[in-house]
């Protein structure tokens, strides 16, 4: 399990160029007094908008943004997080929306990953780069943003690693890659492994989250599973206007609006993940009151 408690972050300017040390006394918060738990068996969808801090989350997780170690407020399984044990890294894998150039084959970096993951299988990911139709004998930074995205993933799934992090994992993805994505996100879950998904395409991996995460303005301001947001929120659209009177949050559609009204229906609810981003960041106080006071 990752717990993050009360994590507030921010860059601290140093000569008009900002600095990537930060905890205290900072003058641009990014994050602050952020409480979060990954727990295993759930694939998580984070989304938010551009700026809102989910890949500064994701970077104080992996360790890549540093924080003193006195002051850590994130754990993995129970213990505080030390990026520099290799026990703890070697629990972590980070895909990043951005992938550096290195200049090696990508077989090559897939053997020098297997000496930091214990659990790391050669022959899964031999499997998975077939999958995304891949040359193994490439070098990385001759490759697309696609093919490196298909690559990593690759590597990401092979790792073995209780807990997989990715960052915009679709950017640059063909379709065909795409459906690759998410039939090794479902193949890979098992009841001791997290997947968190930072995304804009929330609906093309909406069938495969178990919980939601909605950052907005340095603040985790929704966190609930896909079966409590189902059994609370109904999620409809309708041309019916008094239903439209007593939406919680409504959106003009084709059809006339889709709305979120409290589900009073005794049946679960498909999400409409769009709608509940633009929902929760308009109304948020309302809806996670039903939460609070089912």
């Amino acid at each position: 399990m990752i717990e993050i408690k009360n994590l507030s972050l921010g860059f601290i300017k140093s000569n008009g160029l900002p600095a990537t040390r930060v905890n205290l006394g900072t003058v641009k918060p990014v994050l602050e007094n952020l409480s979060l738990t990954i727990e295993p068996g759930n694939v998580y969808g984070l989304i938010g908008r551009n700026g809102a801090g989910k890949t500064t989350l994701m970077n104080c997780i992996n360790g890549i943004i540093a924080i003193r170690r006195k002051d850590q407020p994130i754990y993995l399984d129970g213990v505080k997080l030390n990026i520099n044990n290799p026990y703890d890294h070697a629990k972590l894998f980070y895909v990043t929306d951005t992938i550096s150039d290195i200049h090696i084959l990508a077989d090559a970096f897939a053997n020098t990953l297997a000496c930091f993951y214990p659990d790391f299988s050669v022959n899964s990911y031999k499997e998975y780069m077939e999958m995304f139709h891949m040359d193994r004998n490439v070098f990385l930074d001759e490759l697309s943003l696609g093919e490196k995205k298909s690559v990593f993933l690759s590597y990401a799934f092979a790792s073995g690693a209780p807990y997989v992090i990715l960052d915009e994992p679709t950017n640059g993805l063909d379709i065909t890659s795409r459906k690759v994505f998410r039939k090794l996100i479902a193949s890979y879950m098992t009841p001791d492994r997290a997947i968190v998904i930072s995304t804009h395409h929330i609906n093309e991996i909406s069938s495969l989250l178990d919980h939601i995460l909605i950052l907005d303005n340095r603040h985790l301001v929704f966190d609930r599973s896909v079966m409590e947001t189902g059994s609370v929120l109904s999620f409809i659209e309708s041309d019916d206007e008094d239903l439209r009177q007593q939406a919680l949050y409504s959106m003009t559609s084709a059809y006339g609006n889709r709305m979120i009204l409290p589900n009073s229906g005794g049946s679960d609810s498909e999400i409409d993940y769009e709608l509940l981003f633009e929902a929760v960041l308009e109304n948020g106080k309302a809806i996670n009151e039903l939460f609070e006071n089912k």
